[in-house]
């Protein structure tokens, strides 16, 4: 029966029709098995729908209920092979969880449950590396195997899936016989599925894979040859169309790959980078089988210095943007994904092409690479003005579909699991996501947009550096560099051989001791004396001889930092050589830092909503005791300071200090200075806050993000831990300090870690000292790094100790 005519059977039938649930069930079903064969995610999204529905009319005391949560389970987990989004898996390991327990032994559809369950608890295994999850797979498929004797119809996926989950357990353990027994149980699937009868691939692909496990821990000749003659006879029947034709190609470039080692024949080798070519590109197949195969095209071209190899980290680079778009999760969902699978590609993408001294394609790739969150965010906020005069229609319906995607980002998560209603929120994102793409790609068919919200160009973004030269810093595996950009002539690249990552890890833990425990004052200054030196050695002090003896930049000059890696987390701006008479990076330039290229060009871009005639506007955000913390005492200094300059200030403080007002004083404001404890949260970083007058009214990250204020100026957090960053995801620059640069603000001072209560006053006094100097009318944002610089001067001659001063930031233009 067609979709469509199942559909009309469906409209037939309203919600308290007793044959309802089951044409939801078969609609889904025809629906998942429409995305099997095209691999649309309308279709598998539709399914998930239907099978949804179909399950709310199954209560827990329905006979069809295990019925309906198989179905969804499996709908919910063809969706994780797309996007790779562990909340799917979880939902549908729930799901067959429940399933199972409504078949107990001896009825007659416990199998499908066991089969279901323990092939998801595989894909958690590998995705946690619990190895519980493993042997209850195993367990799982074990009690299912003697469900299927020899003769049964169902033997041969049981066979398939617990030989699968033995491969997994000796790939842990190394134990010869998990390996024998699932090329047994391969060898047997393979022989029930003779040639010419469908379901033959999946047996030679596994049996192939085995074969070659063994041949690597044995070196019988017989199994490598074996292993190559199956995945060969798999790809012949495989054709162009067939979904999983991207993991056959995969298998057999790994096989092509250990033979061109073992013989020595490039004409093999050539043969495993085109598979893995056409595997990372087959868009039929799932996200995460193009995946594997782009990173062993990327582990393959690498070795052997192929020169496919900037090809395939293009290729990672826009499957990563894919998954990112397709995934359609919350922001912070989005960022446990990436939390979870920290990669280097761009880092080491960049650093290949700065050795094929093509400087300008490496500042492409690593802005591409950096802040994918608020990048994602950011295309959505997009002005839409040039593509408005081309094609009204069609900017209304991206602008609708953007505002539709943002919100969705930054909503709540899934749906609920168990017997109450279940929404699907990430269907819908997913169906939002699939539409806002199709729109992009007919803008893109536009004359003059054929690269709208694409890769920026380098002579796009080499425009950041009018100002003053920018440092790119990328840490890589395969070599460290720092990218000068100026105004005039080509990028300069810098060789930073002793800033490995393994040393700036060391770094980042060393300073890590220093700022986060209660060491003395003598020994906190030793230790980041240290840290400051060797930040000097290994990155700083290169650069800096460029910019004094090749560039000619003059001493008090402004410069940018963009740091990749763990360096993002490391103080440059203060580093030196710190010995008497020794003139140290702050006592040469004035430093601000740049999430990346594109964002000092939208804070340059930005223009200030006062008039030049007019004092700027400045909003304080002031809470000295805030539920549960410290007290700030100092706090009402700052405010008596900022109280008497000649400008509009407005004070929100003690009681009135919660989030709505805030955030409505936000909006209205040209300048805002928060003085109160800042908090980083440890793991979500979106939950990072500012402390107001109760933990339940604190404005977190998220806040700030949602808000979108319009075109502020200025921003002094004058709170700990504003700019520390996330140390699992350090090249998203997840902060406050960002968030706030994010929303709108055009320069921003912030802090690493905690600050010293007493320095607020001392930093508010002479930072707006310098601000208000050529009078209030006068008083320009653009001045904040050198206004911070003085005021750090006069924390240095009070002969603070040393983590007080480092601690503060600047960030923006």
């Amino acid at each position: 029966m067609s979709i469509k005519y199942q559909q009309e059977v469906l409209s037939f039938c309203p919600t308290d029709h007793p044959g309802r649930s089951s044409v939801l069930n078969n609609l889904g079903i025809a629906l998942q098995k429409q995305f099997d064969r095209t691999g649309g995610p309308g279709d598998l999204g539709m399914s998930i729908e239907y099978h949804q529905e179909a399950l709310l009319l199954r209560p827990i005391d329905h006979p069809g209920r295990s019925g309906a949560l198989n179905n969804l389970g499996i709908a919910i987990h063809k969706r994780f092979d797309q996007t790779g989004d562990p909340a799917d898996l979880n939902m549908s390991i729930e799901y067959h969880k429940e399933a199972l327990a409504l078949r107990p032994l001896n009825h007659p559809s416990r199998s499908s449950a066991l089969n279901n369950l323990g092939i998801a608890l595989q894909k958690r295994f590998h995705l946690t590396n619990d190895a519980t999850n493993l042997d209850m797979s195993i367990k799982y498929h074990e009690e299912d195997l003697l469900l299927h004797p020899i003769g049964h119809p169902g033997r041969s996926a049981t066979l398939n899936s617990l030989g699968i989950a033995l491969h997994k357990r000796f790939d842990q353990t190394r134990d010869a016989a998990d390996l024998d027994a699932s090329i047994e149980y391969h060898q047997e699937d393979l022989l029930l599925h003779p040639i010419g009868r469908p379901g033959r691939s999946l047996p030679l692909n596994n049996l192939g894979i085995a074969l070659r496990k063994r041949f690597d821990q044995m070196g019988d000749p017989a199994d490598f040859e074996m292993s190559i003659k199956y995945h060969q006879e798999d790809l012949s029947i495989c054709p162009i169309g067939h979904p999983n034709r991207a993991l056959i190609l995969n298998s057999l470039g790994l096989s092509l790959e250990a033979q061109s080692r073992r013989k020595g024949d490039m004409a093999d080798f050539e043969d495993c980078i085109r598979y893995y070519r056409e595997g990372s590109e087959y868009v039929l197949s799932s996200l995460s089988h193009r995946q594997v195969a782009c990173n062993n095209w990327i582990k393959a071209a690498r070795r052997y210095r192929s020169e496919s190899l900037g090809d395939a980290y293009k290729s990672s680079l826009d499957l990563l943007d894919r998954s990112l778009l397709l995934a359609a999760s919350t922001l912070p969902d989005t960022h446990s994904r990436l939390r979870g699978n920290r990669e280097t590609v761009t880092e080491d993408a960049t650093s290949d092409a700065i050795g094929k001294h093509e400087l300008a394609r490496a500042v492409e790739i690593s802005e591409r690479g950096r802040a994918l969150l608020f990048t994602q965010l950011g295309n959505y906020r997009t002005p839409l003005y040039e593509l408005q005069a081309v094609d009204n229609k069609l900017a209304d319906r991206f602008r609708e579909l953007s505002t539709s995607m943002e919100e969705s980002s930054l909503s709540g998560g899934g749906g609920k699991i168990g017997g109450g209603a279940m929404t699907d929120h990430v269907g819908r994102r997913q169906r939002l996501a699939v539409e806002w793409d199709r729109t992009l790609q007919a803008i893109r068919e536009l004359n003059g947009f054929e690269n709208f919200l694409g890769v920026t160009p380098f002579t796009q973004l080499r425009r950041a550096a009018n100002n003053g030269p920018v440092i790119l810093v990328n840490i890589s595996q395969y070599g460290s560099n720092a990218i000068i950009i100026h105004k005039t002539g080509e990028p300069i690249s810098v060789t930073l051989p002793e800033a490995t990552p393994t040393a700036i890890e060391a770094l980042v833990r060393t300073l890590r001791q220093t700022t986060g425990t209660s060491l003395g004052e003598k020994e906190s200054y030793k230790i980041l004396e240290t840290v400051l030196r060797d930040i000097w050695t290994k990155i700083v002090e290169p650069v800096v001889f460029q910019l004094e003896n090749m560039l000619k930049v003059r001493r008090w000059s402004r410069i940018w930092w963009i740091t990749t890696s763990l360096a993002s987390l490391l103080p440059l701006h203060a580093a030196g050589v710190y010995v008497s008479g020794g003139r140290n990076l702050p006592d040469r330039f004035v430093s601000s830092y740049a999430i990346t290229l594109s964002s000092l060009l939208r804070s340059r871009a930005g223009h200030p909503r006062r008039k030049n005639s007019l004092s700027p506007r400045i909003l304080v955000v002031a809470q000295s005791g805030a539920e549960g913390e410290q007290q700030l005492p100092m706090v009402h200094h700052e405010v008596v300071i900022i109280r008497s300059l000649p400008a509009e200030v407005t004070v929100i403080e003690g009681d009135d200090c919660t989030r709505d007002p805030v955030l409505t004083g936000l909006m209205e404001t040209d300048w805002v200075h928060f003085a109160c404890h800042g908090k980083q949260h440890p793991t979500e970083p979106f939950q990072s806050h500012f402390s107001l007058l109760t933990r339940d009214t604190s404005l977190t990250l998220l806040d700030i993000i949602k808000t979108g204020l319009p075109q502020g100026e200025l921003a002094v957090l004058s709170a700990c831990h504003s700019a520390a960053g996330d140390e699992s995801t350090p090249d998203e620059g997840i902060h406050l300090t960002a968030g706030v640069l994010f929303t709108g603000f055009r320069s921003v001072i912030g802090t690493m870690w905690a600050m010293a209560d007493e320095d607020g006053p001392v930093i508010a006094e002479e930072f707006y000292k310098y601000m208000f100097r050529r009078g209030p009318e006068a008083a320009d944002c653009r001045d904040a790094a050198d206004g911070l610089a003085k005021a750090i001067r006069v924390l240095r001659r009070r002969k603070v100790p040393l983590e007080r001063w480092v601690n503060f930031v600047h960030y923006g233009i």
